[in-house]
């Protein structure tokens, strides 16, 4: 027998070895939200509240999704359906099917030196604007009121959304308002006869769109701020900061009142609001990245990456701000969480006319004894969305605790 044996490593009894490729950071943190229950439940919510948001049409209204009359078939909903929405869905379908994308392209993005996720973040992000551009430029909604309620013992077949009920209802619909819980209304009904199941679906929309744009539009600007400050320090750290320190100081909800008063009648006050909380909203990212920059820029991969005469840009983006974001996903989720909150507040205060949980809070509070299905619906609606999201913060943020068991 030779004096040197190799040494094989051990197997499984397929064959497998047992030491496989080393876990990417991503992998151990998703490792550790699936081992909590809160977690999951929670993620599987917010799931539900976007596709509810999104599907908002198909849930409840009276335009019907197929309409057959005279041995012609039509599909209504299609044509009513704004170019928003429909971006809205690509954007949503895009989003689920990213890991798929960045799995299939892995092997080519490595073999590169590229990184898979900001490469399939942008292919996705290409073709959601590419979607965006062309149904802008290219298709015009169809405003035309077709009474189809009304009407539908005209259609030889037809398929209404699961709630059959008009969003806006009229004179008729008054006969039954102020209705408590029924089977024809799960909810029950409101002052003007509305349904308030459909209030509740169509508010979600509001809720999920201002807490995902607000959040999204301030990470972006807090992220970049704080991984330029970070990395380059000096004067351009100490004028981001006093900058930021400014930011600080102004009280967002004060600021949002004024801007609601002043800005013209064709600008949505919605959209205000989410422009609003995003430009003001990205002290808190824009801290945590540059602490982590802070520390990251000493590493010693970042000085072998500068020693390789890595371009500055591509440090950044392939390598330091995303071993930076872990702990923005915290603030991330709680930051949506206080953005639906801050949205009911404003529809509570009448400051902002839209289809959203305060505003129900509000019809309620004028009875609150006669109309208790009212507030109490959407009082639910608030307290679930905000405590699914903290408990998903929280969730994250033990998971990247430095300590976690790998």
């Amino acid at each position: 027998m030779s004096d040197t044996q190799t040494t094989r490593p051990a197997a499984r009894e397929g064959g497998e070895p047992l030491t496989g490729p080393p876990r990417t950071y991503g992998a151990i943190v998703w490792g550790q939200l699936r081992k909590r229950a809160s977690a999951m439940i929670s993620l599987a919510v917010i799931i539900v509240l976007a596709l509810v948001a999104i599907l908002a049409p198909f849930i409840g209204g009276e335009v019907p999704i197929r309409w057959v009359q005279a041995g012609e078939t039509s599909w209504p909903i299609f044509r009513h359906l704004t170019n928003s929405e429909y971006a809205a869905m690509a954007g949503f379908a895009l989003l689920l099917t990213l890991p798929l994308t960045v799995r299939r392209l892995r092997p080519r993005f490595e073999q590169i030196g590229a990184s898979p996720w900001v490469r399939g973040v942008l292919i996705h992000g290409g073709l959601w604007l590419a979607v965006t551009v062309t149904l802008a430029v290219f298709r015009e909604p169809e405003r035309r009121y077709g009474f189809y309620l009304e009407r539908a013992h005209e259609a030889d077949s037809s398929w209404f959304p699961l709630i059959a009920y008009p969003r806006h209802p009229g004179y008729q619909e008054l006969e039954i308002k102020e209705q408590p819980p029924s089977w024809q209304h799960p909810l029950g009904t409101g002052r003007l006869g509305d349904d308030i199941l459909i209030g509740i679906v169509y508010g979600a929309r509001t809720a999920m769109s201002i807490g995902f744009v607000a959040v999204g539009i301030s990470m972006t600007i807090g992220v970049l701020l704080g991984a330029l400050s970070g990395y380059f320090s000096g004067w351009i750290d100490l004028a981001m900061m006093r900058i930021a320190e400014v930011f600080m100081l102004i009280p967002r909800l004060i600021l949002i009142i004024i801007i609601l008063t002043v800005i013209p009648t064709w600008i949505p006050p919605v959209w205000a609001v989410v422009v609003v909380l995003g430009i003001t909203g990205w002290t808190g990212s824009y801290r945590m990245m540059r602490a982590q920059l802070l520390q990251i820029r000493g590493e010693d991969y970042m000085t072998a990456a500068r020693a390789l005469a890595i371009p500055t840009w591509r440090l950044l983006v392939r390598h330091a701000i995303p071993n930076g974001l872990a702990p923005i996903l915290v603030g991330a989720a709680f930051g949506v969480a206080s953005a639906v909150f801050l949205e009911a507040t404003l529809a509570f205060l009448d400051l902002v006319e839209t289809p959203s949980w305060g505003t129900l809070l509000v019809d309620g509070r004028q009875h609150l004894q006669d109309l208790w299905w009212v507030w109490a619906s959407a009082g639910t609606a608030i307290f679930v969305t905000v405590f699914v999201y903290n408990l998903l913060g929280e969730a994250i943020r033990d998971a990247i605790d430095p300590r976690l068991k790998v």
